[in-house]
C-alpha cells in the first residue's frame, strides 16, 4: 500500500532516527573521543617523560664515551712509556755509569780521612768509555788509568791501596787492575813533605753489560 502525505513540510511529522543509526554514532563518537585522549596522554605525558629518559641516555652515553677515549689515551701512553722505560733500562744495563763509578773511587781514595792505612791524593785520572758491539767484537767495558802520590816512601801503604780498592764494591764492574808500579822521591828544598811516593794504575773495566749476562747465566 502506498500512502502519500499531502501536509505542507513545515506540518509534517519529524522521523526520528534509527536506533541502530544512533548507536553506530555515538559508538563512534565515544571511540573517536577515546583515541584522541589516549593520543594526547601518550604524545604529552608519556612521550615526553621518554624524550627525556633517552636525551639523559644519551648525554650519559657521550659522557661515558668521552671517558673511555681519555683512558685508552692515558693507556696508550703509559704503554709509550713503558716502552721508554725498558729501552731506557736495556740501554742503562749496557753501559757504565761513570759519574757514579767515580764517586765510588773517591770515597775510596779519601777512606774516610782515616790515614792508618794509606794517605794518597791524584795528580791524574784517565777514563775511556766502552765501545758498543760492532762486527760481531766482543764489547768493551773502557779502561781507566790514574796517578798519584803517596805520602810516605814505604811500598806497603800503596798495596794497601790496590787492596782496597779490589776488595771494594767498586771493584766489581773491573775484570782486571795492574801492578803497582812505585818510585820513591826526596826532595830537599825545605817543603813538605820532603818525601813521598809516586805511583800509577791501570784497570780495565768488564764488557759492557756484563751484569745482564751474569744474571742470565743463573
Amino acid at each position: 500500500m502506498i500512502h502519500v502525505n499531502l501536509l505542507p513540510v513545515e506540518y509534517r511529522k519529524t522521523e526520528s532516527t534509527p536506533v541502530g543509526r544512533f548507536l553506530a554514532i555515538v559508538v563512534g563518537a565515544v571511540l573517536v573521543t577515546s583515541t584522541l585522549v589516549a593520543y594526547g596522554y601518550v604524545h604529552y605525558s608519556e612521550l615526553k617523560g621518554i624524550r627525556e629518559v633517552r636525551a639523559s641516555v644519551e648525554a650519559e652515553f657521550a659522557n661515558k664515551q668521552a671517558q673511555a677515549q681519555m683512558a685508552q689515551a692515558l693507556k696508550n701512553e703509559i704503554a709509550a712509556y713503558q716502552t721508554r722505560r725498558k729501552a731506557i733500562q736495556k740501554i742503562a744495563s749496557a753501559r757504565i755509569l761513570q759519574s757514579r763509578k767515580l764517586d765510588e773511587f773517591l770515597d775510596i781514595v779519601h777512606n774516610g780521612n782515616d790515614p792508618t792505612q794509606y794517605f794518597v791524593w791524584l795528580s791524574k785520572l784517565d777514563v775511556k768509555p766502552g765501545r758498543a758491539k760492532r762486527r760481531g767484537k766482543a764489547q768493551a767495558g773502557g779502561s781507566w788509568a790514574f796517578s798519584g802520590w803517596a805520602e810516605t816512601t814505604e811500598f806497603s801503604r800503596v798495596t794497601n791501596f790496590r787492596d782496597t780498592l779490589r776488595k771494594d764494591a767498586f771493584f766489581d764492574d773491573f775484570a782486571s787492575i795492574s801492578q803497582p808500579n812505585f818510585k820513591a822521591v826526596t826532595w830537599d828544598d825545605g817543603l813538605e813533605p820532603s818525601e813521598a811516593g809516586s805511583f800509577n794504575y791501570g784497570m780495565t773495566l768488564k764488557p759492557l753489560g756484563w751484569q745482564k749476562n751474569a744474571k742470565a747465566k743463573k
